[in-house]
């Protein structure tokens, strides 16, 4: 029932509050329609016990549940219609394949061997020429550089202390 000590009955048979005049003269001066006011007064007061009631409960549910099914329903279409283009897709990538011409096969590898004097050719092997020397090749000393020494240190001189 209601949180409120009276019942529905009490609180409809009691007259309106400043609040529900006020709410009333709003109303009216926001829609341009008059309200009842005993309607403005059941309203404010049985509002949440309406919310919290059984009725609305399941009403809610039930259109929480539309909602899913709807959804789920948008969704198996969606799907649905993505497997057909899918299958169109396939369908057009295998007509196209089936009509392009064949790709030749590749000749069977040979084994590897290593070649047979005989297999070698008669013609003598040519000479190479030498690359050209290069700036940093013609920079170069021709003899190596001597190895680096340290020079000795003075010892250190005492000082005298006066």
């Amino acid at each position: 029932m209601s949180t409120n000590a009276k019942t529905f009955e009490e609180r409809a048979a009691s007259e309106p509050t400043e609040l529900h005049k006020n709410f009333a003269e709003w109303l009216e001066i926001q829609t341009g329609i008059k309200p009842d006011l005993k309607t403005v007064q059941l309203v404010c007061s049985m509002r949440m016990d309406f919310q919290r009631s059984e009725e609305n409960q399941k009403h809610l549910a039930d259109r929480k549940k539309a909602a899913a099914d709807k959804a789920a329903k948008a969704k198996a279409a969606k799907i649905a219609k993505a497997k057909e283009t899918l299958a169109k897709l396939q369908a057009e990538i295998a007509a196209e394949e089936a009509t392009s011409t064949p790709a030749e096969k590749p000749a069977p590898a040979r084994k590897a061997t290593a070649p047979k004097a005989e297999d070698k050719p008669a013609t003598p092997a040519r000479r190479t020429r030498k690359a050209p020397a290069t700036k940093a090749t013609e920079k170069a000393p021709t003899q190596p550089r001597a190895a680096r020494t340290r020079k000795a240190t003075a010892p250190a001189k005492a000082t005298e202390s006066k």
